[in-house]
């Protein structure tokens, strides 16, 4: 049986399913020499996840640095390219509503496609520095670190600023009977399929199931299957998506990680899944989340420190704990399924451990 790394996250599956086909493409493939190979979301009571096969990304992000061993790619080149095309992807975002047109969706899909393999260069070979040549590491690091800086505005930007506004806008002309809420479950081939082959939504009850049960499965080349409520959770379980390594968690209580900013303190742990549950969080507590996002940076200034599962040094939460000059753990990969709420820990970011006292 596959393992797979789960992930949570404050995303729509309009949007999202449209990230991970663009992860799975002809250009991904071109520009990468490799490409992710499955992708899998799962709602459940309305809580989304996602998860990949463990180690996929990684074997992508060593493809890509061995290009650049090669000399097949022109970075500064790339960059050009990419920093003029955030700026249109940054103005047609901010259009304002009452000028939306049917196919802006579209539109945005088409960005996507375009801006995400430059963009995913930017972070995931970080992690696999060590197979660059080591007289390009300097140069590829520099480089990351703008293109990251523009690459951070165009999925949460999508996601925060366009398809919210896009969705109220679609409901109101074309889908008066429909919440916003609900057709944050559609799945980009019906979008697709309803503007240019004008097929029907799916009913707002199927939808509605959907947020309590819905997968989805995303393969290369725009493959793309979902299933919702029992047929769902019968997949659901025969794959042991949500028991998978779940007991082998429970004796642990010291992980390491990487210290993206150095210091020792003790406090309380608050783990930050979502948005959601920001509004939890009390000041001198210890952020233990997947990933921390521009959302979080409230309550940031407010913690003694913050451990992720993922990152790399130019993650939101490395650049972050610098500024803050806060003690930072990253790439832990389980921290927030070893520790839970309330648990008193230790956090050592020089040395990258964090261990329960």
């Amino acid at each position: 049986m596959k393992k797979y790394e789960k992930y949570q996250r404050d995303y729509t599956i309009v949007g999202s399913g449209v990230v991970f086909a663009s992860m799975m493409n002809e250009k991904m493939l071109e520009f990468f020499g490799e490409m992710m190979h499955e992708a899998i979301t799962i709602i459940k009571n309305g809580v989304y996840y996602y998860f990949q096969v463990e180690g996929q990304r990684q074997t992508v992000a060593r493809s890509f640095m061995q290009r650049l061993n090669q000399g097949e790619i022109d970075l500064e080149k790339e960059y050009i390219e990419f920093d003029k095309m955030v700026s249109d992807y940054e103005k047609f975002i901010s259009k304002p509503s009452e000028e939306f047109l049917l196919e802006d969706i579209l539109t945005l899909f088409k960005f996507y496609e375009d801006l995400l393999p430059v963009a995913v260069a930017s972070f995931d070979p970080i992690n696999v520095l060590e197979e660059l040549d080591e007289d390009k590491r300097d140069n590829f690091l520099q480089w990351s670190k703008k293109t990251r800086c523009r690459e951070e505005v165009i999925y949460k930007n999508g996601e925060m600023k366009f398809i919210p506004r896009y969705l109220e806008w679609f409901k109101n002309n074309y889908a008066s009977n429909y919440e916003v809420d609900d057709l944050k479950y559609l799945v980009y081939t019906e979008i697709i399929a309803f503007i240019k082959e004008k097929k029907s939504l799916p009913s707002r009850n199927s939808l509605l199931e959907r947020k309590d049960c819905f997968y989805v499965k995303y393969s290369p080349f725009w493959q793309i299957e979902f299933f919702s409520g029992k047929q769902a959770e019968k997949i659901i379980l025969e794959n042991n998506f949500f028991t998978q390594n779940s007991n082998q968690y429970e004796n642990l209580s010291q992980l390491k990680g990487f210290s993206a900013y150095g210091g020792k303190v003790r406090g309380k742990v608050r783990l930050i899944r979502s948005v959601v549950d920001l509004k939890d969080f009390e000041e001198g507590e210890i952020i233990i989340s997947p990933m921390t996002e521009p959302s979080y940076l409230p309550i940031m200034k407010k913690a003694l420190a913050f451990v992720t599962n993922e990152g790399g040094i130019l993650c939101h939460a490395s650049i972050v704990a610098r500024e803050l000059q806060k003690p930072c753990i990253i790439g832990t990969k389980i921290a927030t399924h070893v520790f839970k709420d309330g648990d008193e820990v230790e956090v050592d970011a020089t040395n990258g451990i964090i261990r329960k006292v």
